[in-house]
């Protein structure tokens, strides 16, 4: 029983050692000892899943297509049934108001236009009062 598990896990490597190289000759790797015969068989393989791809990919884009064109159908029929109904709609009376635009404001207080506003560049520690070593340097220069 033993030898037997044994002789099918050989077995099963083998395959799998001849499955990846397969793959690889299918990628194109390691192709160097490929007889002519074997690399036409790879061809006519190669050629053949590139006719079923093709082929699948051209179905799912006339599938993409006519699927597009029942959605262009439908909209150019609601276009159609809109305009039938703004024909039926009597005709809107346009002003030439200008339209108010309103912003609320969340801080009021900051809109005060008498509001002091510091916009210098201060080089030192934080915490100091550099206004006031401003007015000192002024009346000492």
């Amino acid at each position: 029983m033993l030898n037997q598990v044994k002789a099918d896990a050989e077995d099963l490597a083998k395959k799998l050692e001849a499955l990846e190289a397969y793959k690889r000759k299918l990628l194109g790797e390691k192709l160097e000892r490929c007889s002519i015969e074997e690399l036409h068989g790879l061809e006519v393989k190669l050629e053949k899943s590139l006719r079923c791809i093709r082929g699948r990919k051209t179905q799912l884009l006339e599938e993409q297509v006519n699927k597009l064109k029942e959605k262009e159908m439908t909209l150019r029929k609601n276009n159609e049934e809109l305009r039938e109904k703004c024909k039926n709609q009597p005709p809107l009376l346009l002003t030439h108001a200008r339209p108010v635009i309103t912003v609320e404001d969340d801080h009021p207080e900051q809109n005060d236009d008498r509001m002091d506003v510091e916009t210098e560049l201060y080089i030192g520690l934080p915490g100091r009062d550099h206004r006031r070593n401003k007015v000192a340097e002024v009346r000492s220069g």
